[in-house]
């Protein structure tokens, strides 16, 4: 009994630990919602400056630089751009990241990426 209580607590502990460890977010922004980046040009102007460089940008670097050119660039944190391209003509990626306390997230047209069709062999 006394080594399932104490099993439970360091789980407790772990788990509180592992709790203060991440970064405190506020709000996440969907990028693609209808007026969104006319409300964020009204309501954070800085953020709106970054966002719209960081959307005008990723298409022209390779996949590999976008993370730390944002957060050169940026200083954008927990940057998510994986290699996934959604099927969909233009195709296209999710991007998603933090300026400060705000997540930002955002589908990104590719315009450097041409799909072709192969046939089966």
């Amino acid at each position: 009994m006394s080594r399932m209580l104490a099993v439970a607590a360091l789980v407790a502990l772990w788990t509180a630990l592992v709790g203060a460890d991440a970064p405190r977010l506020g709000p996440t922004i969907d990028l693609d919602a209808p007026g969104a980046l006319e409300t964020l040009r009204q309501s954070r102007p800085a953020h709106f400056e970054k966002v719209r460089k960081i959307l005008d940008g990723v298409v022209q670097r390779a996949d590999t630089e976008v993370p730390r050119w944002m957060q050169v660039s940026f200083n954008a944190r927990d940057v998510d751009y994986r290699p996934v391209v959604l099927t969909s003509h233009p195709p296209k990626r999710r991007l998603s990241f933090a300026l400060d306390d705000t997540r930002y997230e955002a589908v990104v047209t590719l315009t450097n990426v041409r799909g072709d069709v192969v046939p089966l062999r």
